[in-house]
């Protein structure tokens, strides 16, 4: 199939197709990046065609994929990874190629658009691999600098962003993250109930997500229940050993117990969120937190660090602490019980955090960069 036969994704908009760099979509969990790629991607479809390449070759959505929201994203990227290949050649004059994270230095589209989710990896080098950290600085020096426009996905990020990556920041523009879960309405529609002393943290297992201050300060607190258990839901990471962590399952003494389910499915996390009596969240630094926010859609009370983008969440619900200071972490909790019970407005957030803002931001933002380079011809 020519690229001049590529079929329509959705009942879209008349415009320019939006090409998605999809090698995000192949990683097997769909966590963080590949996550976002997914919602803004199933967003953007509502505007403007979406394409999806990989390398030099494009990849052909299967005609039975969805295009909700409201469906399994891993299932979703599954399927559309299975899809037919074909070559890619010149894009159409006006289209976006939209890179989800890292980016050549080569030009492909008319406008380009690089997300800038955090620029730990030059701000945290110690929780992150030498190639990682090579990668990053490889971005900020020089491939960054191809983009129109530089997408932050928080205030924070954009500040860091400012700093630390060549790029005009006239081009960096801000747009809050969607929901990484239960955008439409929940996943998982079973009832539940609250099940107290649990608590529930969604997570890579890597450093930069502060694991054993966690696990210490959970065995150590005297304000948790003495039967407390912590549930820890995500995928092994990097420089963090699953057996070392595994120690903490359970302290000789203790009656508190961790539990690591690993990775599960949306509808099983939807149910979690839903089950557990509050959740936390004690990363050292953030480019937004998609843990925080779907925690308190689902009317979960959240303690959670204070720094970097999770100073940028307002909400009932939030009890922020110092991530090195477990005494911080005890203030947190005894401020929520005693505001417990709590009432989490959902529709405020929705207002705040919405997949389809940060697709218009990028269409807008794009049309504003031809509009000022069509003055800049003029006027010369």
């Amino acid at each position: 199939m020519s690229q001049a036969s590529f079929p329509m994704t959705t009942a879209s908009e008349p415009g320019s197709p939006v090409y998605f760099d999809a090698n995000p979509l192949s990683d097997r969990h769909l966590t963080g990046i590949g996550r976002y790629e997914a919602r803004l991607a199933l967003a953007m479809a509502a505007h403007r065609p979406v394409r999806f390449f990989k390398q030099n070759e494009l990849v052909m959505p299967p005609a039975d994929l969805s295009w909700s929201q409201d469906q399994d994203l891993g299932e979703w990227a599954r399927t559309l990874m299975t899809g037919e290949r074909v070559p890619f050649s010149q894009p159409p004059q006006g289209s976006i190629g939209i890179w989800p994270l890292l980016r050549p230095i080569e030009r492909t589209f008319d406008r380009e658009v690089t997300i800038l989710h955090d620029l730990t990896p030059l701000i945290l080098p110690q929780t992150h691999k030498q190639e990682t950290r090579s990668h990053f600085q490889g971005l900020c020096a020089r491939a960054i600098t191809s983009s129109d426009i530089a997408l932050a996905v928080s205030h924070s990020t954009a500040s860091d962003a400012s700093w630390l990556a060549e790029i005009d920041p006239s081009r960096i523009v801000v747009a809050h993250s969607g929901p990484s879960l239960c955008v439409g309405h929940h996943a998982d529609e079973t009832p539940v109930e609250r099940k107290s002393g649990i608590g529930l943290i969604v997570s890579t297992l890597e450093p930069r997500k502060n694991p054993q201050f966690l696990f210490d300060w959970f065995y150590s607190s005297k304000v948790l229940p003495d039967d407390a258990e912590l549930w820890w839901v995500g995928p092994d990471g990097w420089l963090t050993s699953k057996e070392k962590l595994e120690q903490y399952e359970q302290q000789p003494g203790s009656d508190r117990r961790v539990k690591f389910l690993g990775v599960v499915s949306d509808s099983e996390l939807c149910q979690l969120y839903r089950t557990v009596e509050w959740s936390i969240y004690p990363s050292l630094y953030e480019g937004f937190g998609f843990p925080v926010l779907d925690s308190l859609r689902h009317g979960t009370p959240v303690l959670t660090s204070y720094n970097s983008s999770l100073r940028e969440f307002d909400s009932k619900g939030l009890y922020f602490f110092d991530p090195c200071d477990p005494g911080s972490v005890d203030d947190a909790w005894r401020q929520w019980q005693a505001e417990t019970p709590v009432s989490i407005a959902r529709d405020r957030l929705e207002r705040q955090y919405s997949w389809d803002n940060v697709a218009r931001t990028i269409l807008e933002s794009c049309a504003d960069v031809v509009a000022f380079d069509q003055e800049s011809s003029v006027a010369a």
